[in-house]
This record gives structure tokens, C-alpha cells and sequence, in this order.
């Protein structure tokens, strides 16, 4: 559905003309006489009218969006038995109504639109030739005619709409594509000149903070070892000094984050990095015995240009997540493939923990942004930061409850900066 009033304007708008244009292309050919027709354009302006009043007052829901849309079909097919039936013009008015119900509704029901438009139009134009829905005083009776030549005419007609419709449900469903992507641009662009502009003032104040900070640490250490303490005090100054240290912790990694790092690139095996990334991340004293760590891979021999330092970080830090994400037991698979593009291979990371609700992802690579009690936030806009300077791209997949799958693209060669 619309995500703005616009659309829904603009069709009361359209309403309304076409309502008058008939009402004045009517009174100039009939003059008074074709009295139904006054009938059916007076309940059009009434619920165009009605329209209008909900959609001030913030009501334009699913249910009456398809409510208008039925009623205009209606509408349309009872002025086409009062004005001339087969012949009449105001059938034009029903692929019409497939484009409304594209732009304001949905791509899909427009198509749908389209089938009851015809069906309705072809029932009224069946019922009048059979002679079950008389046509109206002053017309002449299409029984006559051959009926060869009315239900080709009709067959062809209802042929039409029906293409109408279908095309009108593929361009609205473009279009609805083309926005959304280029919403997610807009939203990316913000994000990053936001970043960008809390990033240069994070490094500021970085630097600031960290030379006062480095002072009351050397002074609180000394502190401890020339004074005599009783076991709480001995235990305030470990904390001071435990929080000094992961502030300190902070500065690096903000600075690690905003601080541009020319890549040092050389001809490495992908293979390899992540054989001793997993030896290492086994040797920490952060990682569980109980959790399984299983490589696959189809690269073979293909070495990759990257700064080998960097992206065996991005590596750690997708696993680290992984290992915490498990608990005391799990699996985790590393994926190691040729990507889809030929320059291009593929780095997954899977899980099978927790998971992450959608809310969770929308920040995901935010400084700042941890889900953990303990966590700083920086690891993955890091982790972000790296494949970006890369050339390569991340995406994060995961359902609460069913597990986590992040998955790096990386070029096979890139230009150095």
C-alpha cells in the first residue's frame, strides 16, 4: 500500500473530473432525459466525497482502498449498460481502474482488478445481447446484430483490458522496486555523512581523552603500589584500573574506526588466513571447548589481493560473534566459495545460535551498537569499515532462534589506493 497520501489525493481528484465530464458530456448529448446516468454520477460525487472526509481524518486502509476500487467497477459497468452498452466509451474507463489499484493498492491487484473489471463488463455486455438486461429506453437492442461480431468484439476488449492490467501491475511493481532501492540509498547516504561527521568528532575527542587518561592510570597504579591497602580499597583501585583499561580499549578501537589505514595489499590464500584465524580463536582462553568449528571450502588454490592483516581481523571478529552467539555448545561453519561475479569470492560465517531480532540488524554495523552487556560496539563497524576499504560488501542474515549467517564478498584483485 501507498506509504503517503499523494496517490489517494490525486485519484479523488481524477474522481471528480471524470465524474463532471460525464455529467456535462451527458446533459450536452441527452439533455435531461437519460435519467440514470444523473442517478449513478450523483453516488459517484457522493463517495468521492466520503473519500475525501476519511482520508482527512487518517482513514484509508487496506480494506477501503479495495472497497473503492470494487465500487468504481461497479459504478463504470452501469454507466456503460446506460450509455450505450458495447458501444458505449465509458468502458475505457475500466483499465483505469487498474492503474489506481496498482499505484495505490498493490502490483498484484491490479491484475486482480483487471479480471473482475472484465468479468463485470463482459457479464453486462452478455446479459443485454440475451436480452435479460434490457437496454435502457431510446437505444436499440443489440439482439439484432450478428453475434459473431459481438463476441469478438467483446472477446477482444476483455483481451485488452486484461494486457492493461497485467502491464500495469509489472510497472507498478518496478516502480515500487526502483523506490525502495532508491530509499535504501538515501537512508545509507545519512547514515554514513552522520557517521562520518560523529566519527571526526569521536577522533578529536579521542586523542583528548586519551593522554588525561593515561595520566590517572600511571597515577592510580603507583597509588597501589606504594600505599598500604585493606582488601576494599585494594579492590576499588583494581577497578579503576580495569575500567581505565577498557576505556582506553574504546579510544583504540574508535580510532581503529575512524582512522583512514592505506592497505597493505599482498597475493594471500584465503584458505590459509582462515586455517590460522580458527587456530587462534582455539588457542584463546575466550573460546569453548564444546563448540564445533567446520571449515568448507571449494576455492582450491586461488590467492586473493588484500591486506592480510585486516581482513584475518574480519575474520576473528565474525567468529568471536559466532562463539559467543552458540553458547557452551554448538556449530559454527565457515564457507570458503567463488562468488557470484568472476572477480569475486565468497567468505559465510554460520551459526546456529540465537539469532538476531530485525530491530537488532537495522544498527548492526553502527558504532555503538551491541547487543552484548559487556560489549563496546565497535567490532563489526570495524569488521564493516575493512571490507568497505576492500572493495567488498557484507550481509548479515538471521531469525531469533534460528541462528546467524554473515557473509562477506571480497574482490579476488583490487587497485591499491
Amino acid at each position: 500500500m501507498v506509504n503517503n497520501k499523494k496517490p489517494l489525493y490525486a485519484l479523488i481528484f481524477f474522481r471528480f473530473v471524470i465524474a463532471t465530464i460525464i455529467l456535462i458530456v451527458n446533459t450536452a448529448l441527452f439533455g435531461l432525459a437519460c435519467t440514470p446516468v444523473y442517478f449513478i454520477v450523483s453516488i459517484l460525487y457522493f463517495l468521492t466525497i466520503i473519500y475525501l472526509l476519511l482520508l482527512l481524518a487518517g482513514i484509508y486502509h487496506r480494506g477501503l482502498l479495495y472497497a473503492q476500487i470494487i465500487l468504481d467497477l461497479i459504478i463504470e459497468n452501469l454507466l456503460v449498460h446506460y450509455t450505450g452498452g458495447l458501444d458505449s466509451v465509458i468502458s475505457l474507463l475500466l483499465p483505469l481502474s487498474s492503474i489506481a489499484a496498482g499505484i495505490i493498492i498493490s502490483p498484484s491487484s491490479a491484475m486482480m482488478t483487471a479480471l473482475i473489471g472484465s468479468t463485470l463488463y463482459a457479464g453486462v455486455v452478455s446479459l443485454e445481447y440475451f436480452g435479460v438486461f434490457p437496454m435502457p429506453q431510446g437505444m436499440s437492442p443489440m439482439s439484432p446484430r450478428e453475434s459473431s461480431y459481438v463476441f469478438s468484439l467483446l472477446y477482444f476488449r476483455v483481451a485488452v483490458f486484461c494486457i492493461i492490467g497485467f502491464l500495469s501491475a509489472y510497472i507498478a511493481d518496478q516502480v515500487r522496486k526502483k523506490d525502495q532501492v532508491v530509499y535504501s540509498l538515501q537512508e545509507r547516504l545519512r547514515r554514513e555523512d552522520r557517521l562520518s561527521a560523529i566519527g571526526k568528532l569521536a577522533a578529536n575527542t579521542a586523542h583528548e581523552i586519551r593522554n588525561p587518561l593515561a595520566s590517572i592510570s600511571g597515577c592510580v597504579e603507583a597509588l597501589k603500589e606504594n600505599l598500604v591497602l585493606d582488601a576494599q580499597n585494594e579492590k576499588l583501585f583494581n577497578l579503576i584500573i580495569k575500567e581505565t583499561m577498557r576505556l582506553n580499549d574504546i579510544m583504540n578501537g574508535l580510532l581503529e574506526y575512524v582512522k583512514p589505514r592505506k592497505l597493505q595489499l599482498e597475493k594471500v590464500s584465503p584458505d590459509e588466513l582462515i586455517d590460522e584465524v580458527i587456530f587462534l580463536l582455539k588457542s584463546s582462553k575466550d573460546f569453548k571447548p564444546g563448540v564445533t568449528i567446520k571449515k568448507e571450502s571449494s576455492l582450491g588454490e586461488v590467492k586473493i589481493s588484500c591486506d592480510a592483516q585486516q581482513i584475518k581481523q574480519v575474520m576473528f571478529n565474525l567468529l568471536v560473534n559466532a562463539v559467543e552467539a552458540v553458547g557452551k555448545t554448538g556449530v559454527i561453519t565457515v564457507r570458503l566459495m567463488a562468488g557470484a561475479a568472476d572477480n569475486e569470492i565468497e567468505f559465510d560465517v554460520i551459526d546456529n545460535g540465537e539469532g538476531m531480532p530485525p530491530e537488532r540488524m537495522e544498527t548492526l554495523f553502527e558504532p555503538f551498537s551491541s547487543g552484548k552487556d559487556n560489549g563496546i560496539g565497535l567490532g563489526l563497524a570495524i569488521v564493516s569499515a575493512i571490507i568497505k576499504e576492500h572493495g567488498g560488501t557484507i550481509k548479515v542474515e538471521s531469525k531469533a532462534g534460528k541462528g546467524t549467517v554473515f557473509r562477506v564478498y571480497l574482490l579476488r584483485t583490487i587497485a591499491q589506493k
